[in-house]
């Protein structure tokens, strides 16, 4: 079963510490999908695309997290045409593509509390795939914060997602997937890669905490960062999957 600290960010997605939101309320939590929902993102079978299970077969989660979970992988158009919510539509050629998804781990926590579910294409490159588990060992081990939360807290604090939902942390276990497993990272890893050497992802604390003007000084040096830096970025990854054209 999974843990939660009284300091650590609450897993309904507010950003409020644990303490301070759904302690003494966890009931709530695991009611946020009725039962039958819940249960059949559980039926969904078990795939095994790409080096998926070969690289979760070599992964020991509870030395990486403290945390004794385990990982199931899914069909991801099959996950998303169940409509749970999701804002995701499927695209007409996602079985060609490489995607992936972690889902929310309190749609299934209280049908399930042994595991996390990545949902996945079948063309789903090393990339993508080390991706997603970047985000499982951070929810587990690193930031801690609830995989949904970026979204809304973007919209909210008006900042970039794709510094909200990829923290320090987060970025540290990608690097060491990426090590670990002799990945080539696509264009937009290669950057978070970068920023993350080069010291400019933002402290999970940091989002958690929701301080704007905390955050938005660490995300504007990451900007800037990108900014000043476009053509010696631009150049390491010009010739990465995933590569659409120059950085603007």
């Amino acid at each position: 079963m999974l843990k939660i600290g009284r300091n650590d960010p609450c897993p309904c997605g507010s950003g409020k510490k644990f303490k301070r939101c759904h302690l003494g309320r966890e009931h709530e939590l695991m009611q946020q999908l009725p039962d039958e929902a819940a249960q059949s993102i559980l039926n969904l079978p078990d795939v095994e695309y790409g080096r998926c299970r070969e690289i979760l077969n070599s992964l020991n989660i509870e030395t990486l997290t403290g945390m004794k979970m385990g990982i199931r992988f899914i069909d991801l158009e099959s996950y998303l045409k169940l409509g749970l919510g999701e804002s995701r539509e499927s695209p007409p050629n996602l079985s060609r593509i490489s995607a992936g998804q972690v889902v929310n781990p309190f749609k299934t926590l209280k049908a399930d509390p042994d595991h996390i579910y990545v949902a996945l294409s079948p063309a789903v490159s090393d990339s993508t795939l080390i991706h997603q588990l970047a985000h499982v060992l951070d929810y587990l081990g690193g930031s801690k914060i609830n995989p949904g939360l970026a979204k809304p807290l973007s919209l909210e604090l008006d900042l970039p997602l794709e510094l909200l939902e990829h923290p320090k942390e987060f970025g540290d276990f990608l690097v060491f997937l990426q090590n670990e497993f002799s990945v080539e990272l696509d264009a937009d890893d290669t950057i978070i890669s970068i920023l993350c050497e080069k010291g400019f992802l933002v402290q999970g604390e940091v989002i958690a905490s929701k301080d704007h003007e905390r955050l938005e000084a660490q995300v504007i040096r990451a900007v800037d960062y990108l900014r000043e830096n476009k053509a010696e970025i631009d150049e390491r990854i010009k010739e990465k999957a995933g590569y659409i054209g120059a950085m603007h």
